[in-house]
């Protein structure tokens, strides 16, 4: 998997306020990030003055077994990070804030092409790399790992953000 993944990197990410929102289904990524593109549409997001759309997704723990095992059940959460003053146009979201923290990141090319392979590795990949070194965390609460996915030139990545103390 040669040129998948990027050099990990520590990086610093400010405060964001978002607008979220959590589905369980058995393809939780694809009905909350649809639900979240029409709610963004329809808050008035996407037409805010100078507003450039940024999403960004992580698991969501809180399955139970029956619903993972009986029904084969996962789950996501999909967010839009939003303007301090803006004010949406409608409800149906969560709006939350996600503190200032310090991340490991490494970007994955193309995660989709074998999403179950490539996107499981980039987490390994990282992990692997916190916990031999001095980022090691000592506790995740109040913290999530998140992934960030964009288009540059025709190709797709994702960004992929563990924090570290």
């Amino acid at each position: 998997m040669e040129g998948v993944y990027s050099q990990i990197k520590i990086v610093k990410v400010p405060k964001m306020q978002v607008a979220r929102y959590v589905i369980i289904s058995p393809n939780p990524e694809h009905d909350v990030i649809s639900y979240m593109d029409n709610w963004a549409k329809n808050s008035g997001l996407l037409d805010f003055k100078d507003y450039k759309p940024r999403r960004i997704g992580w698991d969501f723990p809180f399955v139970s077994n029956q619903q993972s095992e009986q029904f084969g059940l996962r789950g996501y959460v999909s967010a839009y990070i939003i303007p301090e003053n803006f004010k949406p146009e409608c409800g149906g979201v969560e709006i939350a804030y996600i503190n200032e923290d310090t991340y490991a990141t490494l970007t994955v090319t193309d995660p989709h092409s074998n999403s179950f392979e490539k996107i499981p590795k980039g987490y390994e990949v990282l992990l692997e790399f916190i916990n031999s070194g001095e980022y090691k965390a000592t506790t995740w609460e109040n913290r999530i790992a998140f992934e960030e996915e964009y288009d540059i030139d025709g190709v797709h990545y994702m960004d992929i953000y563990i924090p570290v103390k």
